[in-house]
């Protein structure tokens, strides 16, 4: 399944300390930086992956650049559940930008 066709995002409750929501907040991605990255057409990216299916990099609404880790929701097969992410890096940036201008 394609990362785009996902019918939802599996977050578990702000009250897990131990959870995705929580974790994700930590590194600053909150609930809106995940649902705007992915309504902004983020790119697959090839990246190291130890916790993670796969990641994706691209803009939230403001322009920031994040890369964002997701697995397939174990509760629904359907569902991207978000691991972690963070502001990408400078080399990141650059290789976005080389790749959206051949477009």
């Amino acid at each position: 399944m394609d990362f785009r066709d996902a019918e939802g995002i599996d977050w578990d409750n702000e009250d897990d300390e131990e959870g995705n929501l929580v974790h994700c907040l930590r590194h600053g991605v909150t609930e809106a930086v995940v649902d705007q990255v992915l309504r902004n057409d983020p790119s697959l990216v090839k990246t190291r992956l130890k916790t993670a299916t796969f990641a994706v990099l691209g803009p939230d609404d403001e322009g920031v650049l994040w890369l964002l880790y997701f697995d397939w929701s174990h509760n629904r097969g359907d569902w991207l559940r978000p691991v972690t992410g963070r502001p990408a890096r400078e080399q990141e940036r650059v290789e976005w930008a080389r790749t959206r201008s051949v477009r």
